[in-house]
C-alpha cells in the first residue's frame, strides 16, 4: 500500500476509534476521582449515558402499560420527579462553598455532578427492575 494510502487509512481508523470513544464514556473514570475538574468530567459523561439509557427503559416500560391505566401517569410523574430533584443537588455543593451559587475553578461542581450521577444511577437501578418486573 502506498505511503499516502497508509497514512489516510491510518488517520480514517484513528477517526473511527475517536467516534467509539466519544460515543459512551469509560467508567474507569470512576477509579481515578480526586475532587477536581476531571471528576465532573467523569461524571457528567456517564450521567448523560445514563440519561439516553433511563429514556430507553422508560420507555419499553411505559410501551407494556395499559392505555387509560393510572400507572402510566404514575411513572410520568415518577420520571419528572426525578428531573426535579437533580436541582437539589445545588444544596451540596454550595453548601460546601459558603452558599455561593455555581463555583467554578473549585471541587463544588464535582459534588454537583457526583449527585446528579447518583440520582440517575439509582432511578436507572429503579427503572430496569420495573422492567424485569413487567416482564414476568
Amino acid at each position: 500500500m502506498p505511503l499516502i494510502s497508509k497514512t489516510i487509512f491510518g488517520c480514517v481508523a484513528f477517526a473511527g476509534l475517536w467516534n467509539v470513544a466519544l460515543a459512551k464514556s469509560d467508567p474507569e473514570c470512576l477509579k481515578h476521582l480526586g475532587g477536581g475538574y476531571g471528576d465532573t468530567l467523569c461524571y457528567g459523561d456517564l450521567s448523560a449515558d445514563l440519561v439516553k439509557d433511563n429514556k430507553r427503559i422508560y420507555e419499553k416500560v411505559r410501551a407494556k402499560i395499559p392505555s387509560n391505566n393510572p400507572h402510566a401517569k404514575l411513572l410520568d410523574a415518577y420520571m419528572a420527579s426525578q428531573d426535579n430533584a437533580l436541582k437539589f443537588c445545588e444544596l451540596q455543593r454550595d453548601a460546601g462553598a459558603g452558599w455561593e451559587k455555581s463555583p467554578d475553578g473549585s471541587m463544588y461542581p464535582a459534588l454537583y455532578a457526583e449527585c446528579v450521577y447518583d440520582l440517575r444511577k439509582s432511578q436507572n437501578a429503579f427503572l430496569a427492575d420495573l422492567l424485569k418486573m413487567s416482564e414476568w
